[in-house]
């Protein structure tokens, strides 16, 4: 009975941890820098898996608004016994638009998509595409290999497909990595801007329903 009454009271700690964190993320207010943008997934529930930085991904200072994004019922696959095939995944090949209108800057494709459960720090963001917005850049990673529907220099709309989930590079499952930045002064430097969809910043454990 004192182990049930336990587990009964961890779980409602970890709920109300949850409520407390979900309330003080909506009571911030929109950063001054952020930038405005189109959600890039339509169709369906979406998660945020990851925001910003931490000791095991977004480590680097240009991540520190990055946002892991997927669908919303691939969080409840998370309990059962992993499948590494793709086709188990119902993120994975999910279509992905443009989040504003500007020009491709980049396209790196031809990196394989690996098995769930399996890293290739190699590749970094694996297939990625940068699309140069009003001002800044937006980079989105791990899009799945030969699903690239623009061609860099290409001019491309607000939500216009421009690729699929994937799951290449330093990622061990499917899902779309997504942050945006700005060239400081030198040139050189990434500044990383925080993002707004809707008028709302995201934050892990959210749900985009688009």
């Amino acid at each position: 009975m004192k182990k049930l009454l336990s587990i009964i009271a961890i779980v409602l700690v970890m709920v109300g941890g949850y409520y407390l964190l979900d309330m003080y993320e909506k009571s911030l207010p929109i950063p001054d820098d952020a930038v405005s943008l189109e959600f890039p997934l339509k169709n369906g529930k979406y998660y945020v898996t990851q925001s910003g930085k931490s000791w095991r991904v977004h480590s680097s200072e240009v991540e520190k608004y990055a946002l892991d994004i997927v669908r919303h019922s691939s969080f409840k696959l998370s309990f059962k016994f992993r499948d590494t095939s793709l086709e188990s995944s119902d993120t994975y090949g999910t279509d992905i638009y443009s989040p504003c209108k500007g020009v491709v800057r980049e396209i790196r494709d031809g990196v394989k998509d690996q098995p769930i459960g399996i890293r290739g720090p190699n590749f970094g963001g694996g297939n990625t595409i940068i699309i140069g917005c009003d001002g800044f850049d937006v980079y989105m990673a791990h899009v799945k290999s030969g699903t690239f529907k623009v061609e860099e220099g290409e001019i491309i709309e607000i939500g216009e497909k421009v690729a699929q989930i994937g799951n290449s590079g330093n990622t061990d499952g499917p899902h779309l990595h997504l942050m945006a930045y700005r060239m400081d002064n030198d040139g050189m430097t990434k500044k990383p801007l925080p993002m707004v969809f809707n008028g709302r910043c995201l934050y892990r454990f959210d749900v985009i329903d688009n």
